[in-house]
């Protein structure tokens, strides 16, 4: 793993952020962890969302209840987490606040999950990749 040239913005100003932003989130320091709830449309579930990040990696998105259709689309395959950018086209870098990315993906990511659920084709926006994508290419 190579480290960015740029320093990553602090542990400090993304917690300000989200906690500014998402409320409902809480942050376990001891996992680098952000965990609560997201509500995509008034007749949806609430989902249990779990965001872990800390410095010098790439955050990671998991769905915790209820449990993902099986076959949902934008998922990563190996570890379960959500696939919310192309990594490659620099939407999320280490100078980019979560709460204005990731955490608004993921709210967007439920969104289009639940209308992939209720017709079966994802309106959300892709990105070309190939089958076998790794969280990190």
């Amino acid at each position: 793993m190579s480290i960015p040239r740029n320093k990553p913005l602090s542990m400090v100003i993304q917690r300000a952020c989200i906690q500014e932003r998402f409320p409902q989130f809480k942050f376990y320091p001891a996992k680098s962890m952000w965990l609560g709830k997201f509500k995509p449309s008034a007749k949806s579930p609430e989902y249990l969302v779990e965001i872990t990040y800390s410095l010098y990696n790439i955050p990671r998105v998991f769905v915790l209840k209820p449990k993902l259709h099986p076959d949902a689309p934008h998922i990563y395959q190996e570890s379960g987490a959500l696939c919310l950018y192309y990594p490659k086209d620099n939407s999320w870098n280490f100078q980019k606040l979560l709460g204005n990315t990731i955490f608004l993906w993921t709210a967007e990511w439920l969104y289009y999950y639940e209308l992939w659920l209720a017709t079966g084709q994802w309106f959300g926006p892709e990105a070309p990749h190939n089958e076998n994508k790794s969280e990190d290419s």
